[in-house]
Order: structure tokens, then C-alpha cells, then sequence
């Protein structure tokens, strides 16, 4: 399977701009949005936690990280299953994780960038942080 270019992450990054646009409150822009990933990983395919993978798109404003679980199915964002946490609960973990602390348990703790998908770490913390 090829690396996805440049064209193919802004498509994606487009998508979960637009799933995520009607959760916005008055007033409220996205600054940053990425696709991540909870549950077990890929490399652990011969366990049980392999089928807890769910697709998230998350996205970060001014004053919250806002996260819509996928559907397995077909994709789209569940309408049902969008959370939010205060941004100052959010944190960036090592490599491509993001940690997210006191809220519903709904929600993962922790979630990993989906690699190629369009993350940019540097851009993600500056969204958090500021």
C-alpha cells in the first residue's frame, strides 16, 4: 500500500472539517482537526483488543477538543457519539498520542494520530496551548 500524498491527508482533513462543522457552537472555528484511533492497535490482531479500534475525528477549538466516533460501516461520524472535553484537559503523549483527562468515560483516554492521515503534532500542541 502506498503512502498516502499530500492531496489524498487534505482530503481527509476536509472531511472531518465538514463532519465536525455542525457540533460548533455560535461563534466557535475549528483551529486544528486530525483522525485518530482508540482502542487495541493493528499489531495486535490475534487478541481481543484488536476489535476494540474505533476511528475518531477530533477537532480543537478556542475552548474545547471536540470528538465524533466513526461508524465501522461506512465511516461517517455517528451524530450521537460526539463528545467534548475543556482544551485544558487535553494533552499531547509521546509520538502521535493524545491524552485526555476528567471527563465522561464514554471517551477514550487515550487516542493515537492515524499515521498519514494529515497530523501535524506541531500544529496540534500550538492549538491546545493557545
Amino acid at each position: 500500500m502506498a503512502k498516502p500524498t499530500s492531496q489524498d491527508q487534505n482530503k481527509t482533513l476536509d472531511r472531518i472539517r465538514q463532519g465536525l462543522a455542525p457540533t460548533l457552537q455560535p461563534g466557535e472555528q475549528l483551529r486544528v482537526v486530525a483522525w485518530f484511533q482508540s482502542g487495541g492497535n493493528w499489531l495486535e490482531l490475534p487478541k481481543p483488543t484488536f476489535f476494540t479500534i474505533r476511528n475518531w475525528s477530533v477537532g480543537v477549538t478556542d475552548k474545547r477538543v471536540i470528538l465524533a466516533k466513526e461508524s465501522r460501516m461506512n465511516g461517517q461520524l455517528m451524530p450521537n457519539e460526539v463528545y467534548s472535553v475543556p482544551r485544558e484537559n487535553a494533552s499531547l503523549g509521546w509520538g502521535r498520542g493524545l491524552k485526555l483527562a476528567g471527563h465522561d468515560r464514554k471517551i477514550p483516554k487515550r487516542l493515537r494520530a492515524i499515521p498519514w492521515s494529515g497530523y501535524n503534532k506541531d500544529e496540534f500542541n500550538q492549538a491546545l496551548h493557545t
